[in-house]
C-alpha cells in the first residue's frame, strides 16, 4: 500500500468488484457521451464493466487494479493494468499497457491521477516491465497534455471499437527508468 498525506492506494480484491464496475462504467460513460452514441456506450460498458467480468479481471494474473481511497476511506479513483498485446508501434518487450485510469470527479486537480500513474509505473517497474504504453481518445487533448507532461510519447494512432462505434485513440509509449 502506498499512502501520501491525501490519499492511499492499494491492490483491489474481490470486494472491491462493485466499485470498480459502477464507478468505472460512470467514468467511461461521462468521459465518451459526447462522442459515442449511447447504444452502443451502453453496450460497450454492459459487457466491459459486469460486476463478472471485474471479478474475472480481478483474479486473472495479467491484469492488476490499483484502488485509492481518501482520508474518509471513500474510494475515489483506479488504474488498471493488464498484460496486452501490443501495437506495432510499440516495442513488445517486457511492456504492459495502463488501460484505464479513473479520478473522481471531487478530487480532480489535487494530483490524484497522477499519483495513480506514478504507483502503477513503480509497480511495472518492480515487476521486471521496462515500460508502459496507453491509448488515449484523439479528442482527449486533457489526458494527452497530462501523460506528455508525465514523460509519455506520442508513437502512434489507431482505431477502436466500442460497440458500433469506431474513434480514433492516441497511443502513447514510456520507457520506465531504473529508480
Amino acid at each position: 500500500m502506498k499512502q501520501d498525506k491525501h490519499f492511499q492506494i492499494f491492490e483491489a480484491d474481490d470486494s472491491h468488484a462493485d466499485f470498480l464496475a459502477n464507478f468505472g462504467r460512470k467514468s467511461f460513460v461521462d468521459a465518451y457521451k459526447e462522442t459515442l452514441s449511447l447504444k452502443n456506450l451502453e453496450e460497450y460498458t454492459k459487457v466491459a464493466f459486469s460486476k463478472s467480468n471485474i471479478s474475472a479481471e480481478i483474479n486473472d494474473p495479467s491484469v492488476i487494479f490499483f484502488v485509492c481511497r481518501d482520508l474518509e476511506l471513500n474510494l475515489c479513483g483506479y488504474s488498471k493494468l493488464i498484460m496486452s498485446p501490443t501495437p506495432a508501434c510499440i516495442d513488445p518487450d517486457r511492456t504492459i499497457e495502463l488501460q484505464r485510469l479513473y479520478v473522481d470527479e471531487r478530487h480532480r486537480d489535487q494530483g490524484l491521477g497522477k499519483l495513480l500513474t506514478m504507483h502503477a509505473e513503480s509497480h511495472t517497474r518492480n515487476q521486471g516491465f521496462s515500460s508502459i504504453w496507453l491509448r488515449v481518445w484523439d479528442g482527449n487533448i486533457l489526458a494527452q497534455r497530462k501523460y506528455l507532461k508525465w514523460n509519455y510519447t506520442i508513437v502512434g494512432k489507431e482505431q477502436y471499437q466500442v460497440g458500433g462505434d469506431k474513434r480514433s485513440v492516441i497511443l502513447m509509449y514510456k520507457r520506465l527508468s531504473n529508480e
